[in-house]
C-alpha cells in the first residue's frame, strides 16, 4: 500500500491482523471409567481428549476500529479485508502514536469432551512487520487484547480501556508469513494462558487494541495471532 498523507499532514499507516483456527487434540488423558470383577481383576482405559474450535473475526454488526476519544465515541471502521463474520480484523487507516480499539475482533466457540475443561493460548506468530520497508515491532508493544461481549449487551470498551498485550511465540512455528498459509504453534512449553474454561464447551469473545509508537514507518503492517486451545 502506498503511504497517502491525512488532512492533519500525519503519516498514516494500514494494519490487518489475521486469526487462524486450530483444532487442537489435548495430550492429557484421563480415566473414563473402571471395572472391577468378582476376582478382583481391575479394568482400565483411557479418552484422550478431543477439543474442537471455531474463531470468527468480525463477530458482529458495529465492528471495527475506532480512534481513542474522550466523549461520544466515533463510529467503528475497518479496512478493506475485514468483513462480517470473516476477512481479517483490518484496521484500515491508522496514524502512529495514536491508540485505537477494534470493537468484536474475535469469537472464540470451544467444543471439548474434557469434563475439566480447556485452556486458551493466543500469541503473535512473529513481530507486527512492515511489508513496505521490513521493519518490525515487537508484538508486546503493539497488540493488546480485552474482553469484550457477544453484542448483547453492547460492549462499551473504548481505545481507552485497559487491554493486556500479546506475546510473540517462544514455540515452534509452522506457516505464516504475509499472504502464505495459516500458521501453527507447537509448544513444549505452554505460556500463560490467556482465558480458560471449567466446563467443556466455552465462548470467548475479545476486542483488540493497537497502539502504534510514534516511531513506527509509514506503510502496510500485519500480525498472525494464533490461537491454541488444549484441554486440561
Amino acid at each position: 500500500m502506498e503511504r497517502t498523507k491525512n488532512a492533519m499532514g500525519g503519516w498514516l499507516l494500514a494494519a490487518a491482523l489475521f486469526a487462524v483456527v486450530l483444532s487442537f487434540a489435548g495430550p492429557r488423558a484421563f480415566a473414563a471409567n473402571t471395572l472391577s470383577n468378582t476376582n478382583d481383576i481391575t479394568v482400565k482405559w483411557d479418552t484422550l481428549p478431543l477439543v474442537t474450535i471455531v474463531l470468527t473475526p468480525n463477530y458482529v454488526s458495529g465492528f471495527g476500529q475506532v480512534v481513542a476519544t474522550i466523549g461520544a465515541q466515533p463510529t467503528p471502521t475497518h479496512g478493506p479485508g475485514a468483513s462480517l463474520g470473516g476477512g481479517s480484523v483490518d484496521f484500515g487507516n491508522i496514524e502512529a502514536g495514536k491508540d485505537y480499539l477494534y470493537k468484536y475482533a474475535a469469537h472464540l466457540n470451544v467444543s471439548s469432551n474434557d469434563p475439566m475443561g480447556v485452556n486458551v493460548y493466543g500469541e503473535g506468530a512473529a513481530a507486527f512487520t512492515n511489508i513496505t520497508d521490513s521493519t518490525t515491532i515487537p508484538v508486546s508493544q503493539a497488540i493488546y487484547f480485552l474482553t469484550s461481549t457477544s453484542g448483547s449487551p453492547a460492549d462499551t470498551n473504548t481505545g481507552y480501556s485497559p487491554g493486556t498485550p500479546f506475546m510473540q511465540t517462544g514455540g515452534m512455528v509452522s506457516g505464516g508469513g504475509y499472504g502464505g498459509p495459516a500458521p501453527t504453534i507447537s509448544y513444549t512449553v505452554y505460556p500463560s494462558a490467556i482465558a480458560t474454561s471449567t466446563s467443556p464447551n466455552a465462548d470467548f469473545y475479545w476486542d483488540y487494541q493497537l497502539k502504534p509508537p510514534p516511531t513506527a514507518t509509514a506503510g502496510q503492517y500485519y500480525i498472525w495471532i494464533v490461537y491454541t486451545v488444549v484441554a486440561k
